[in-house]
């Protein structure tokens, strides 16, 4: 099987679970314990932390380890006063979307011009107001790979002292990207670069409040509850170490990917190609081909992708990301996301192409007139 859907989920990679196992083998304590088998659960926690922070320039204490992005996405969001201006995207993730309609706030929906695929800096300046309390932006789309210009807006989140928060969950592991001075918040998933499911991490800067989403015991200093999901943390920051420096490899694997596509296929049309994109990620639209059959097609054929965002996926509508770029119903159903990890081969790329080849001629044989 040829999987191409590490934008929905990546596997676990097997260094990730060798940094796991002494804790998955039950060696290890509690860390809030005092006894030696807490003291090194805590010793553990500690290392991890300093690991992450490292990574990112940050100290120790902006790091906040989650279950995952969608549950800091809601304490970030919780965290605004109610009441306040907040500029965001009609391309978010749904955990934004959602998170929002509750947030107690006037909410503007910025739509990106028409197949550009990301909101523009001027369009946040133009929604600026003086009573903005919050910018809540992807710095990648998972859908399409298209990034934000996030310089440019976050130094005029930091000149007007408006909150930035950044989901940046497609962007990490896809090359480096540096945080830049003005993001107040920016929050991750484990399992999007071969850690385990389970764990994420808001990066939350000291000049951002927040209130903790889950109370309970004075974990990582009053601001999550319950007791720390040790093993996930572990594998977190191991998978951190193991992140490529540069998404150039992946970048070229996906450039012979839709080269490939685009020479033994016609009608076929890359959604943001022109634009700047992960290394990793192909939206594609095969014209007069459902977009649903075609999946299940692949999927029979060998190969793993999906039609857009995991958690929106399960559903015969047309990609929500696609319709509020403008592009057209037929096109959006006729669109499938390919997605490719560091662990992507030449050789899966290349039987990749020749079967997605196959599998679309075939359809568009057997839906042509006179078929």
């Amino acid at each position: 099987m040829i999987y191409l859907d590490n934008n929905a989920t990546t596997f676990l990679d097997s260094q990730v679970l060798s940094a796991m196992e002494p804790i998955l083998s039950g060696k290890v304590g509690n860390p809030s314990s005092i006894h030696r088998y807490g003291q090194a659960g805590a010793a553990l926690l500690a290392k991890a932390t300093k690991e992450v922070a490292a990574y990112f320039g940050v100290q120790t204490s902006e790091v906040v380890f989650t279950s995952g992005a969608t549950e800091a996405l809601n304490m970030l969001i919780r965290a605004i006063p109610n009441g306040s201006h907040i500029i965001t995207s009609s391309l978010e993730h749904i955990a934004v979307i959602e998170s929002l309609k509750f947030s107690g706030c006037e909410v503007d929906y910025l739509d990106p011009e028409a197949k550009n695929g990301a909101i523009a800096p001027w369009q946040v300046e133009r929604a600026l107001r003086p009573d903005t309390a919050a910018i809540i932006l992807m710095a990648a789309n998972n859908e399409t790979g298209i990034k934000t210009d996030l310089e440019p807006i976050a130094s005029m989140a930091l000149e007007r002292g408006v909150t930035f928060i950044v989901d940046g969950v497609a962007q990490l592991g896809r090359g480096e990207w540096p945080l830049p001075l003005g993001v107040s918040a920016v929050c991750f998933s484990g399992h999007k670069i071969h850690a385990p499911t389970g764990v994420g991490v808001a990066i939350i800067r000291k000049t951002m409040k927040t209130h903790p989403l889950i109370v309970g015991g004075p974990q990582q200093r009053g601001r999550r509850g319950g007791t720390e999901n040790l093993v996930g943390i572990v594998g977190f920051a191991k998978a951190l170490s193991l992140l490529p420096k540069s998404g150039a490899e992946m970048g070229a694997l996906r450039d012979r990917f839709e080269e490939g596509l685009s020479t033994h296929l016609s009608g076929v049309s890359i959604h943001g190609g022109d634009q700047p994109r992960l290394c990793n990620t192909s939206n594609i639209a095969f014209l007069d081909v459902d977009g649903e059959t075609l999946l299940m097609q692949l999927d029979l054929a060998g190969i793993a992708v999906s039609h857009g965002s995991a958690c929106s996926s399960g559903t015969l509508e047309s990609s929500r990301v696609l319709l509020n770029m403008q592009i057209e119903p037929k096109i959006a159903r006729s669109s499938i996301r390919f997605s490719l990890s560091r662990f992507t081969t030449p050789d899966e790329i290349e039987r990749a192409i020749k079967i997605i080849v196959d599998v679309v001629e075939k359809l568009r044989a057997l839906t042509s007139p006179g078929s």
